[in-house]
């Protein structure tokens, strides 16, 4: 029998960062990026063909209802690995169009778009760390592992922060409702990063013969059972030493309460952010 533990506060971090509600989450206008994609030519393309091939007035179509065909196709096939009726209004160059539609949506909401998106996530970031810190004390002690294994369940809104804390997936350009074309080579894609069941694993190194000692405890980072390369190193491998010394800010600065406490001055969403 396993004890689990539900701790919303660590892993549902962004509920509890006040100012991501009300400037992110709640406020439409944080998405304006998104809004306006569904409305730019792009978008505009696709809901024609659809509703050509669906004989309806494009009047009575809008970006949002093109966007639940489509992911009625894509959950079909994913889930079921059955090719949906709705697949077949949708051609290849649409199906990318719509990527960017959502990943557009994931970048504003939980990504890069504003920094109180991963720095909420600092929480959570540090928890980790303290985890793998009382396993390398425990291990420099000669004591057993007390936590040889940590799971922490969450869901990609918990994951997708998180990488964008430690800076994984970021373009040099933001993702932007006029820029679809320049951003076809992309790094931040949503589908890609946080799949279905995806996963982040840390693993800690106990490194006997190694000749200095801070080469001793190593780490390898796992994003949906593929190896990470470190920012620090381009290596797959990093020494914890090395990598702590990267993260340091991170680490010895996360605030969650004053990052997430709302302005008491009366300033726009759009200033705050």
């Amino acid at each position: 029998e396993v004890e689990v533990e539900v701790n919303d506060s660590l892993m549902r971090f962004f509920d509890h960062c006040a100012k991501f509600v009300a400037l992110v989450e709640e406020n439409d206008a944080a998405m304006c990026q998104v809004n306006a994609f569904k409305e730019g030519p792009e978008m505009k393309k696709v809901l024609e063909k659809v509703a050509s091939a669906l004989c309806l007035p494009v009047e009575e179509l809008n970006a949002d209802l093109v966007q639940v065909a489509f992911l009625t196709c894509s959950y079909e096939l994913a889930i079921k690995n059955v090719t949906s009726p709705w697949c077949s209004l949708f051609s290849e160059e649409d199906a990318k169009v719509l990527e960017y539609l959502n990943d557009l949506k994931q970048y504003w909401k939980r990504g890069y778009g504003y920094d109180i998106n991963s720095r909420s996530s600092c929480v959570l970031f540090q928890d980790i760390f303290q985890h793998l810190d009382k396993a390398v004390e425990e291990s420099k002690s000669s004591k057993p592992i007390s936590s040889p294994l940590i799971v922490q369940v969450g869901h990609a809104e918990t994951l997708q922060p998180l990488l964008a804390l430690m800076g994984y997936f970021k373009d040099d350009e933001p993702l932007l409702a006029n820029n679809y074309a320049r951003q076809a080579q992309r790094k931040f894609r949503s589908g890609r990063i946080v799949p279905y069941a995806a996963n982040l694993v840390f693993v800690l190194y106990h490194c006997d013969h190694m000749n200095a000692s801070q080469e001793e405890y190593q780490v390898q980072l796992l994003l949906n059972e593929k190896l990470l390369s470190f920012h620090h190193s381009n290596e797959t491998t990093s020494t914890y030493t090395d990598l702590k010394d990267y993260y340091k800010d991170i680490l010895e600065n996360c605030h969650f309460k004053e990052v997430c406490e709302l302005p008491k001055v009366n300033v726009t969403a759009v200033d705050e952010l």
